[in-house]
């Protein structure tokens, strides 16, 4: 699982400026969209609507600007995009994706540590998000497909700033956000994870000697239980090809055997009729 708080300052400078209006990213999100027909084209949703045009979230997020300074950032950047066996578990289904989507958003939410010790819910963040099936112009069996999100940096109230590119993990920890993502797609879909690739790194740069020699160890026994599985899955599968194979055999053999018998019958009661006149 691939999910990133974007910051324009290192990466999509050029596409975008999270200091003014958010029109620039919402028009270049809608790009996928003009080479589709009317019907097939992807609108923008969040937890409350399925649908949202480029211009009703240009407003929603523009407008949401109540205590920002001039100059200040107004909006931030999510990317949500599943591997291609995270996408095949949930069979490429777009719907899954934007539910998943809206959870993420709840995890976002939540990582905020507040100085009033109040805790955000979904609802009190203003957002939209919007699915893409190509990335950089390829489209390859559905695992390109992924979410781009806008979202305010003020709550819904407009009391509170919300930046989760902060360098404070007291007030939002990046990596614990992306874990506990993870973590709410293995529970929501009942995906059996064998490793978390975050996880792994980050045992590897900052756990102890002790962490890490037990992290791995159970690491490589989640890995051989899940090969042998994947083995006696495989063997089951021969089997009962080479069981059903037999017995496609048996039956046409019985069905040519029947057929048989019933040609010698007719060809017998012919010869008894004579030759045809």
């Amino acid at each position: 699982m691939y999910i990133k708080v974007i910051n324009p300052k290192l990466h999509g400078n050029t596409t975008f400026s999270n200091t003014g209006s958010c029109r620039n990213l919402a028009n270049y999100l809608g790009k996928e969209n003009e080479k589709l027909p009317l019907d097939e084209k992807e609108l923008f949703f969040n937890n409350k609507e399925a649908e949202l045009s480029s211009n009703a979230v240009i407003k929603m997020i523009d407008n949401n600007v109540k205590g920002i300074a001039k100059g200040r950032t107004r909006f931030h950047s999510l990317v949500i995009a599943p591997d291609a066996e995270e996408l095949k578990h949930i069979k490429h289904d777009s719907k899954a994706l934007k539910d998943y989507t809206s959870e993420v958003m709840r995890q976002y939410a939540k990582s905020f540590n507040l100085k009033n010790g109040l805790e955000l819910g979904l609802d009190d963040l203003v957002w939209a998000a919007k699915l893409e099936k190509e990335r950089n112009g390829e489209n390859k069996n559905g695992d390109n497909m992924h979410v781009h999100v806008i979202v305010s940096a003020r709550d819904k109230e407009q009391n509170t700033s919300l930046s989760p590119n902060v360098n404070n993990k007291q007030r939002f920890n990046r990596v614990q956000f992306y874990l506990k993502s993870e973590r709410a797609f293995d529970k929501m879909f009942d995906y059996q994870r064998i490793e978390s690739r975050l996880q792994t790194d980050q045992m590897r740069k900052y756990g102890s000697l002790d962490e890490r020699e037990r992290y791995f160890a159970e690491l490589e026994l989640k890995q051989q239980k899940h090969q042998s599985a994947q083995q006696n899955s495989l063997n089951t599968n021969i089997l009962q090809n080479l069981v059903q194979g037999a017995d496609s055999g048996s039956s046409k053999g019985y069905r040519e055997e029947i057929d048989y018998s019933k040609y010698r019958k007719i060809k017998k009661r012919n010869k008894k009729r004579g030759p045809k006149l």
